[in-house]
């Protein structure tokens, strides 16, 4: 189930809200929530409900109960290796299989337990939740143990199961704990509802609507030329970034619903002047889980280059089992070392100069998203041939002009920070205003695809 389906909108959320927020008991709502979340992730398979709630045993069992996991350094590989060989083995195995030892039934082998896999969606978001909260036991940041329904609810809930953000425990816990005595108010529906639609909006409106346009180059990516290739990269940044910028939004305004407040995942990344800048604003749960389980335990700054190549190899295999995702860690790799290299004439430049250089780089990086190796290089090739360049479209054109305006003009964090200060003849403009958006975005929400981060 997605939050752009009109089931999600008009049948599971207003049910579960009723039945969770005013039909149960206050002290059952946590087992509750986790019934409609599970019962939501089930929609997606059997099987994927059972790998996660089996992590959630797991390393509630080794983390909890089994053992005192403070310092316990075998305890806590132990409580790490159950979800991570579950990773490993759905999203990794076949690329591994295939691509890697090439043990494939091409040559003359066959893996009948790696044929047809599906990967569970939002796999490498709840795996990476489990781990670090193992890790914040063993390492006493989570002084006393969740509790088995504590824990399940912190990592199956709905809104941030699927694609997130990161979350840790310590960012919820109050939260979870505080659920029994929650009460939903109009202003907090207000709130929600501004990220909720903008997040709809942002995914229905602008990120479709480039993907609508833009598909026909993608498709072609031996006629593209210098135009079409452009078109593809400047387009599809614009897509990828609304497509989880509008995910994340609606995952916190559902969160808001609950009394959950989740963290904010984005923070103008497109505004940033050097690749180590964009890394601290672009999915920033991800960024800061490698930084605080990865950089920071391989020794940060004093063996930089190393450790930069190792989190940012692992960023792009976090992404997907492919090359092309590997290159694309290893080229952000070479953005952020670069940068180190030249920081003082890199800072010297405009800023205007700045942001283009480090906008475009950044752009071109998400090629390695749109295209396999095989068809990256077709298109890099494609520049070649002048007489057979494609160009992008008017409606192609004239959408990123309006997904640029949006993304570098609109602050939706802000605007529901503001809407409680709003006078009476400002909050019913802006209520109308919201509606209205609503409405545009219910006439094209049946053309919506699946979020893209969804595979991730």
């Amino acid at each position: 189930m997605l939050f752009n389906d009109l089931a999600f909108l008009f049948l599971f959320l207003p049910l579960v809200l009723i039945v969770v927020m005013a039909i149960c008991p206050r002290q059952l709502r946590p087992v509750a929530l986790i019934f409609v979340s599970l019962l939501f992730y089930g929609f997606s398979g059997g099987l994927h409900v059972a790998v996660l709630f089996g992590g959630v045993v797991w390393v509630f069992l080794i983390v909890d109960k089994l053992f005192i996991i403070k310092e316990n350094k075998p305890a806590l590989w132990l409580a790490i290796l159950g979800p991570l060989s579950a990773l490993v083995y759905f999203k990794y195995a076949g690329f591994l299989i295939s691509d890697v030892f090439f043990l494939d039934n091409s040559a003359g082998q066959t893996f009948d337990l790696f044929q047809n896999m599906i990967l569970p969606a939002g796999i490498s978001f709840f795996t990476f939740q489990l781990i670090a909260y193992a890790i914040d036991r063993y390492r006493g940041e989570i002084a006393e143990p969740a509790g088995f329904t504590t824990l399940l609810l912190f990592v199956s809930f709905f809104p941030q199961l699927v694609a997130g953000p990161i979350v840790r425990f310590h960012q919820v816990a109050k939260n979870v704990v505080g659920l029994t005595e929650f009460r939903l108010t109009i202003p907090i529906v207000c709130e929600a509802l501004v990220f909720i639609v903008l997040g709809l909006a942002f995914k229905v409106l602008i990120a479709d609507s480039i993907f609508h346009f833009v598909a026909p180059l993608i498709e072609a990516p031996s006629t593209l030329g210098l135009a079409g290739l452009l078109g593809v990269v400047y387009s599809y940044t614009f897509q990828i970034y609304f497509d989880f910028y509008g995910y994340s939004l609606c995952a916190i305004g559902l969160g808001r619903l609950f009394g959950f407040r989740l963290p904010d995942n984005f923070l103008r990344p497109y505004s940033t002047l050097n690749p180590r800048e964009f890394w601290r604003c672009w999915h920033v749960s991800l960024s800061n889980f490698i930084r605080d389980y990865m950089y920071i335990p391989l020794g940060g700054n004093n063996r930089y280059v190393r450790n930069i190549f190792i989190v940012f190899i692992a960023v792009g295999l976090w992404h997907g089992a492919g090359y092309s995702f590997i290159i694309w860690g290893a080229f952000h790799f070479m953005l952020v070392v670069g940068y180190k290299l030249v920081e003082p004439q890199w800072n010297a430049m405009p800023k205007a100069m700045q942001w283009f250089c480090n906008f475009s780089l950044v752009s071109f990086g998400w090629l390695f998203f749109v295209y396999p190796m095989s068809d990256f290089l077709v298109a890099i090739g494609s520049l070649s041939n002048f007489g057979a360049s494609t160009h992008p479209g008017l409606d192609l054109m004239l959408v990123s002009v309006v997904a640029a305006f949006v993304c570098f003009s609109v602050r939706v964090e802000r605007m529901a920070e503001m809407l409680p200060q709003l006078s009476g003849l400002q909050s019913t403009i802006a209520g109308i205003g919201l509606a209205f958006l609503a409405i545009v975005v219910l006439l094209f929400i049946d053309r919506s695809a699946t979020f893209i981060y969804f595979r991730f």
